[in-house]
């Protein structure tokens, strides 16, 4: 064996790449995770809008009996006027409490995927670090055998 020869087969053991077979699937599962990631930040905001709507409400609403608590008196159409406004802003508020029941179950069902896709990401990334152990340990099998041949050869010169 020459020494073009000897130069070529370390050319081609060291230019050898891991390449993962399951890669195809860990960058689906990667995108998914990444879909509900954006699921869940979605969800979370339009939470978020419906908390901070229903209290909003219901600091107009405070701030409405307050006023109307410093007035004494009125007609009575003022008093029906103010029953009427005061039944409507509680029905709202109670349609706001609703909306924001069902959005916390969303968020909560986002959580759930996200976590599951977590989980299959992760077992594949696991399974790629194993799959890479087991290369690196017979690539350098492969360069051991290598570097005892080329002694062995120049030992017996």
């Amino acid at each position: 064996m020459g020494i073009i020869e000897r130069d070529y087969r370390i050319i081609t053991i060291q230019s050898m790449k891991f390449k993962f077979s399951l890669e195809p699937v860990l960058k689906v599962r990667q995108h998914q995770e990444k879909v509900q990631k954006q699921k869940l930040a979605e969800e979370v905001s339009k939470k978020n809008k419906i908390t901070n709507l229903r209290n909003e409400v219901k600091g107009k609403l405070e701030s409405y009996l307050n006023a109307n608590e410093e007035k004494e008196t009125g007609t009575v159409n003022d008093i029906k006027r103010h029953n009427t406004h005061l039944v409507n802003v509680h029905a709202h508020i109670t349609k706001l409490e609703v909306q924001e029941n069902k959005a916390d179950q969303k968020v909560k069902k986002e959580r759930d995927e996200l976590a599951e896709a977590f989980k299959k990401l992760s077992i594949l990334e696991k399974v790629k670090e194993s799959e890479y152990s087991v290369f690196m340990k017979d690539s350098s099998r492969k360069d051991q055998k290598f570097m005892d041949e080329i002694s062995s050869q120049s030992y017996t010169r």
